[in-house]
């Protein structure tokens, strides 16, 4: 849900539906539950150019499994540009619903954001990434970008910075 702060000239969107996902198997598989994220965990959240044909998994040359290809995450970006948002989680004891989101935020104003409830929800001993389709905010400046994922009672986040030039 969207605040009711908004940058100067900047109307908030939601990017819900841009959002696609992938899913790999942990390669050490399911883990003991642990008491300080309930077994559910951000792990990373990205901002690339968006680039055709990635996000794209198992698709690194000599990578290993499991891996993922990526748009190169960057710092500066231009107004005019679409950016690819990757908030990444690992689930490695729980299993129920799980709902992968983002906000970018210049400030205490929530410019962009999105949430992806996962299909069939989380499953112990998984990796997981969710990638989002969004416009660089209109407004110049530091720019806040949160990577969250929620399941059961746990939240964990995620934080990286853009410029916005």
């Amino acid at each position: 849900m969207l605040g009711p702060a908004v940058a100067a000239g900047q109307i908030p969107i939601d990017v819900s539906a841009s959002g696609r996902a992938i899913s790999a198997p942990n390669p050490t598989g399911p883990l003991p539950p642990d008491a300080t994220n309930n077994g559910l965990a951000a792990t990373n959240v990205s901002v690339g150019i968006e680039a055709a044909g990635v996000p794209c998994e198992n698709c690194v040359l000599h990578g290993g499994t499991p891996n993922v290809g990526l748009p190169f995450p960057i710092f500066a970006v231009s107004k005019g540009s679409i950016l690819t948002v990757s908030t990444w989680f690992q689930s490695t004891s729980y299993t129920g619903p799980c709902t992968a989101s983002f906000v970018m935020k210049q400030g205490s104003s929530i410019v962009a954001s999105g949430s992806y409830p996962y299909p069939g929800g989380c499953m112990a001993g998984q990796l997981y990434g969710v990638f989002f389709t969004v416009p660089v905010p209109t407004t110049t400046g530091q720019t806040g970008v949160i990577g969250s994922v929620t399941g059961g009672a746990n939240k964990s986040s995620a934080v990286t910075a853009i410029n916005v030039q």
